[in-house]
């Protein structure tokens, strides 16, 4: 294994615990370089999401009006304040060595946000930062949220790009502190839906550029294969800091 080696796994529609739960699998076995770096991207079913700095009072409605129309709510760990997730909206996982790849977290979150304004660039929108506000935003208006959380310097959680979601349900948060209508999508931008394949085509592009190395990509299963296996050693007692990818 080099320090430049990742997976990149596309996981389509999954579920928000289901996700959570692999990245911090992930976290610790990257910690202990028994994984590569690896990229998780993925849609989730509608659920809003409470980070650190996570105030309630920025979520709108009460959990009956929430669950009528299948939102959860579920507080973690990255920073940030409320975020949603749904359909239509690609969400970037990177669990990343900082050290062994030679970042800072400022430089690390930098690069994420280049990533999608270079994307966007692509569709033909012209997106740039906020200097009061991480992501990536249109002029007054936010396309991009991040959010990131580092643990013995691997990162996880990461940065969800409005592609075509359901913007009506923004208006259940004030989104990281921002009203509802301050959120924007590519579709709106563009008058129309674009291929959410095409989007991940290209922001895979764009991301292996930013963070050279041998990445491939993997199916979900091979993944989930490793964990699994790292789990029944930890079970039988073995010592896997002894072995290496």
């Amino acid at each position: 294994m080099t320090n430049g080696d990742g997976w990149i796994v596309n996981l389509g529609r999954a579920k928000y615990l289901e996700v959570l739960d692999l990245q911090r699998r992930l976290v610790e076995l990257r910690q202990r370089n028994l994984v590569v770096d690896t990229v998780l991207l993925a849609e989730h079913e509608p659920v809003i999401t409470l980070g650190r700095r996570g105030n309630r009072t920025n979520i709108l409605s009460t959990s009956v009006e929430l669950a009528s129309e299948g939102i959860q709510v579920h507080p973690v760990e990255r920073g940030g304040d409320v975020t949603y997730h749904g359909p239509g909206q690609l969400v970037v996982y990177p669990i990343v060595h900082l050290t062994q790849r030679n970042l800072s977290v400022r430089r690390f979150v930098d690069l994420l946000e280049e990533a999608i304004i270079q994307v966007l660039a692509d569709f033909g929108i012209q997106a740039g930062r906020n200097p009061q506000h991480r992501g990536v935003w249109i002029s007054h208006l936010k396309v991009a949220a991040l959010g990131v959380a580092i643990r013995r310097w691997v990162s996880f959680h990461g940065i969800a790009l409005n592609v075509s979601p359901n913007m009506e349900h923004f208006c259940h948060i004030n989104p990281c502190e921002l009203r509802s209508e301050q959120v924007t999508s590519m579709a709106k931008l563009l008058g129309e839906t674009p291929s959410m394949e095409e989007v991940i085509q290209k922001f895979v592009g764009r991301f292996v550029e930013l963070f050279p190395g041998k990445w491939r990509e993997i199916p979900p299963h091979e993944v989930f294969r490793r964990v699994k296996a790292e789990d029944q050693t930890a079970q039988r007692g073995e010592n896997p800091d002894h072995r290496s990818v």
